[in-house]
């Protein structure tokens, strides 16, 4: 799931090369994401807004985040 969040972001750097604050925030995103445990080190809300940020519905959050989180997945 991890690996699905870097491509969303990376295209989401690429669609917004033009608009300086969301690309900033992509970029940042991109660092964080770079940690494949990085969800089992944030706290939840800082989870779901990346999570956001990256648009996933809002349906979807918990199912996605519980993903990140599984042990089983690293």
């Amino acid at each position: 799931m991890i690996e699905k969040l870097k491509v969303i972001n990376d295209k989401l750097i690429e669609l917004n090369t033009n608009n300086e604050k969301e690309l900033k925030k992509h970029k940042l995103i991109k660092k964080i994401l770079n940690d494949d445990k990085c969800f089992f080190k944030m706290e939840i809300k800082y989870a779901y807004s990346i999570l956001r940020d990256l648009g996933i519905k809002e349906q979807d959050l918990k199912k996605v985040y519980m993903e990140l989180i599984n042990p089983k997945n690293i």
